[in-house]
């Protein structure tokens, strides 16, 4: 009887850990989500902080740097910024606030 329980129980957890880590992934590219917004001029890799600031003004909000190398992100209304020591890394959409 204590072997029967044992593999009732066995089964029931090996089927409700399958059944768990079956999920699917949807992943839609940002130019999907927003396309009114992929015409927003933003930072391009490459660029350095001044030239940001230089052409894009001062961000709302500074994070970081964190780790190493040192990775720090700046904040504007429609974009954010990531920064790998001076340097551009990517510059990423940010989502329109909506009116509740």
């Amino acid at each position: 009887m204590k072997i029967f329980k044992l593999l009732a129980v066995a089964t029931l957890s090996a089927t409700f850990t399958l059944s768990v880590a079956q999920a699917d992934t949807l992943e839609i590219s940002v130019s999907k989500q927003a396309p009114d917004m992929q015409t927003i001029s933003r930072p391009h890799n490459g660029m350095d902080k001044a030239d940001v600031e230089r052409v894009f003004g001062a961000p709302y909000a500074i994070n970081g740097p964190v780790g190493e190398p040192p990775i720090s992100s700046w904040s504007y209304e429609k974009f954010t910024v990531y920064f790998e020591g001076n340097t551009v890394l990517h510059s990423v959409l940010v989502k329109p606030k909506t009116a509740e």
